[in-house]
């Protein structure tokens, strides 16, 4: 039995859900309401002590990372197959969700979190995430301190502008090169940044537009036209699921 406990389908908690949609398998869906703060409930943190989505649960085992979390699906349900056999392509796969997840997402959730959510929050649901940080472990506390405060500096919001602007430029070379971004065959590597990129897209439009990045805007059109990616969105309890962040990893310092 699976079961996959996850927030709306954007950035992280989509690729596991059209994961198993392209895989046509069945699971249960367990909503995290973020912005209402379930992941730091005991329950949730009883499955994930870092209190992030998405979880997944199969036959009691518990799996959490998105990445390690897609691979997880992709061998152990290997029809049809989401990574690439040829070895080049598989490393540029495995290339891709590692970038995404380390250069991509923590830049994505800080931006949109400062510009679209935090500033639409009221006094009682940031006093009652205050409330709340006590249960998370240290390095996710002083996450949440940060964003619940905004307490970003400009230094810090224009290397997250800088690092997305060097990673949209990194997608539409990669996109020069071949229709989908691990090489000639839909893999992994586009379902990890689909969700990204549709963030991007609301997030740093003066980045991502048909001027700057037409093959990206070309490749993400063929993305939400998959019957995996349709079926995810719509599992969206929010009109733009694209628009909704939450306070997310912190940018990696080595690597």
């Amino acid at each position: 039995m699976l079961t996959l406990y996850h927030w709306e389908p954007t950035l992280d908690s989509g690729e596991p859900l059209v994961c198993l949609k392209e895989k046509a398998l069945e699971f249960e869906s367990r909503y995290v309401d973020l912005l209402a703060l379930e992941q730091h409930l005991p329950e949730f943190l009883a499955l994930n002590p870092s209190g992030q989505v998405p979880v997944l649960v199969h036959d009691g085992r518990v799996l959490s990372e998105t990445g390690l979390l897609l691979e997880y699906l992709d061998e152990t349900f290997p029809d049809p197959p989401l990574a690439p056999s040829a070895l080049p392509e598989r490393y540029e796969s495995g290339f891709w969700v590692k970038y995404a997840e380390e250069r991509i997402a923590p830049y994505v959730a800080q931006l949109g979190w400062h510009e679209l959510v935090r500033p639409g929050l009221g006094r009682e649901r940031l006093d009652c995430a205050r409330r709340g940080l006590a249960a998370l472990p240290i390095e996710r506390r002083r996450i949440w301190e940060q964003a619940i405060e905004d307490d970003y500096s400009p230094e810090t919001l224009t290397l997250a502008r800088d690092a997305l602007g060097c990673a949209t430029a990194a997608l539409e070379r990669a996109l020069e090169r071949d229709r989908w971004l691990a090489g000639p065959t839909y893999s992994l590597a586009d379902i990890t940044l689909v969700f990204l990129a549709r963030a991007m897209r609301v997030v740093t439009p003066q980045m991502v537009n048909r001027e700057r990045t037409p093959r990206t805007l070309e490749w993400l059109a063929r993305l939400e036209e998959r019957r995996a990616v349709k079926e995810t969105l719509a599992l969206a309890r929010t009109p733009a699921p694209e628009r909704m962040f939450a306070p997310g990893p912190e940018p990696p310092r080595w690597g």
